[in-house]
């Protein structure tokens, strides 16, 4: 009973809060932050990349910059190099289905999703052909769109991971992310690799064969899409004329053009494959037990989703579309009125086509930051921590902040925040203000991240990560830490406690800190979200003191255990506490 009960409480923190009809993410993958240096001869460059959450967001930051090996770039047929990308994206929670048959997504306005390392799903190109065969790999003219993988005429210089970089610098994937999925280590079982603009989760290649049994059979999940057996009305056979790509100059190969080299040479047969026109399915996964509706990369064509079926903003960052009735210029021969060419005209607005028509507007910038301490102990008194702002606008006065210290991804996660918010003098472009945080006495410890937000009278803002912050070399953290030593007192604990598990999420090994004030028989255990007894770390009676103690992700057999997310409960008396970790492979 009292393991149903903390299970009970645990169920109201990461579903309560999505109404009916939604499904909940809360609580999955949306509190860790990466930085892994990547010494690949074509990256030589950190790795960021960071997941967060507030009450109705998930919140990724990160630079762009792939996790693991990549092929060699700028190469014969893509002359670009890899280079960091200021990726700031937002998902929704609590993510609810709103098409059938799914809207169309992606393209220059926006990315249709993003990998766990941030790196962009686009699995489109904007090369084209028109009806004479006379094609282009960069923005051609023409009613047919070319396909960047499962064909050999037209070569985009992708690599191992069936992605290329674009003249910008970003490197994004057209299809399934081999190495990325070795780097999170579940080759033979459903790897949850990203999250679409809808808010829904991206798998990788395998799925169950009863989609609704997670102990039915792993397989390769296989889209519902078919060559057609005959091609289109006025679909060239043969490229005539090769121009705008890497390495093509004006070329006339005059060679033949296979089926399946157009995205207009594939159909959607419902029930062919395993997966819906959107290369989806709802059914359960290791993160989402109870079922979700999920993408799924595939091997075949489409390879990605072209089309979402939850909601999603068409004229941000989760759509390609352009709204209103707008079109993307990868959809129309150049010079006619698109969204994404950099002219605002014709039926664009700064509505349906905010890329070409928003009116250019500065955030304010933060110029300095600085924490007068790095780490303190409440053990036994309260401690302050005295805050420093550098801040400057352009286009309006400086208006407000607000500064945030959270803790294990904050309340939604079973965490804690400390927040001040504070008005600007009024009338400042430019200006430096100092603060202080309260920690109270007995805080709760680990290491609590800082998150800055500026706002001018505009009500035009910046929101700041702990990885914005340490990219810009400012310190993004404090440590509360109750346990030094040669502080009067404090070498035995006042409380009982069991603190978050470090790190999290982790694969496969994990460390848990907690507190005996008294003698007491203790018993920390782990369990799935399914309330079954996976692993009895301890079982036995214990003298006060501060203690450590590691799980390895194994079962109470010694078999490793399948990535997810575990309960770890600790019992000592009349004391309970439970703390929610992330497995990930």
């Amino acid at each position: 009973m009292k393991l149903i009960i903390s299970l009970f409480i645990l169920s109201v923190s990461i579903y309560g809060q999505c109404e009916e009809g939604e499904f909940s993410t809360v609580g999955i993958l949306d509190s860790f932050s990466v930085e892994i240096f990547n010494d690949d001869e074509s990256v030589n460059a950190y790795s960021i990349y960071s997941w967060t959450s507030d009450e109705l967001n998930r919140i990724l930051s990160g630079n762009g910059i792939p996790n693991h090996e990549v092929g060699t770039f700028p190469n014969q047929n893509n002359p670009n190099t890899i280079s960091e990308q200021s990726v700031n994206e937002s998902f929704t929670l609590c993510p609810t289905l709103v098409s059938e048959t799914g809207e169309p997504a992606g393209g220059p306005a926006g990315a249709i999703a993003f990998a766990i390392n941030s790196v962009k799903f686009d699995p489109a190109t904007a090369g084209r052909c028109n009806d004479d065969g006379e094609c282009s790999l960069a923005q051609g003219q023409g009613n047919w769109s070319i396909e960047a993988l499962g064909h050999e005429t037209f070569d985009f210089g992708d690599d191992m991971n069936h992605a290329h970089v674009q003249p910008t610098g970003e490197y994004h994937y057209h299809g399934m992310p081999e190495l990325l999925i070795d780097f999170l280590g579940e080759n033979q079982g459903m790897t949850l690799v990203g999250w679409a603009s809808d808010g829904f989760p991206v798998y990788a290649r395998y799925g169950y064969t009863d989609p609704n049994d997670s102990t039915s059979e792993l397989i390769s999940l296989q889209p519902s899409y078919r060559l057609k057996s005959e091609p289109d009305p006025n679909r060239p056979e043969t490229l005539t004329s090769l121009a705008g790509g890497p390495g093509q100059g004006g070329t006339t190969p005059n060679t033949p053009i296979p089926m399946g080299a157009f995205t207009q040479d594939f159909e959607y047969v419902e029930g062919l494959g395993d997966l819906d026109e959107c290369n989806g399915r709802f059914g359960v996964t290791p993160e989402f037990p109870n079922g979700i509706y999920y993408y799924s990369v595939t091997d075949d064509f489409p390879y990605f989703t072209r089309c979402l079926k939850g909601e999603f903003d068409t004229a941000g960052g989760g759509g390609g579309g352009g709204g209103g009735g707008v079109v993307d210029c990868e959809d129309v021969p150049v010079g006619l009125p698109c969204c994404g060419d950099g002219v605002c005209g014709g039926p664009e607005t700064e509505d349906n086509c905010p890329i070409d028509c928003a009116t250019s507007i500065v955030p304010p910038e933060l110029n300095s930051f600085s924490l007068s301490a790095d780490s303190v102990n409440t053990s036994l008194n309260a401690a302050i921590v005295i805050y420093n702002i550098g801040a400057s606008s352009y286009n309006a006065t400086l208006s407000s902040y607000s500064l945030k210290l959270i803790l294990n991804g904050g309340p939604i996660n079973g965490g804690e925040i400390i927040e001040e918010s504070e008005l600007f003098n009024e009338g400042l472009y430019e200006t430096t203000i100092s603060g202080y945080f309260l920690f109270p006495a007995g805080s709760s410890e680990g290491q609590w991240n800082v998150r800055v937000e500026l706002n001018d009278i505009n009500d035009n803002s910046i929101n700041l990560s702990p990885s914005d912050l340490a990219q810009k070399n400012f310190q993004n953290y404090v440590i509360v830490d109750n346990a030094l030593l040669g502080i009067p007192g404090a070498e035995l604990p006042l409380y009982f406690s069991l603190d978050q598990n470090f790190p999290n999420p982790f694969n496969p090994l994990t460390s848990l800190r907690y507190t005996i004030p008294e003698s007491a028989i203790v018993k920390i255990t782990v369990y799935d979200v399914l309330g079954n007894i996976i692993k009895n770390i301890i079982n036995e009676k214990q003298s006060p003191g501060f203690k450590t103690v590691q799980w390895d992700a194994t079962n109470n057999l010694g078999e490793p255990v399948s990535a997810g997310l575990y309960i770890c409960s600790i019992e000592a008396g009349d004391f309970r506490q439970t703390r929610k970790m992330i497995l990930l492979k």
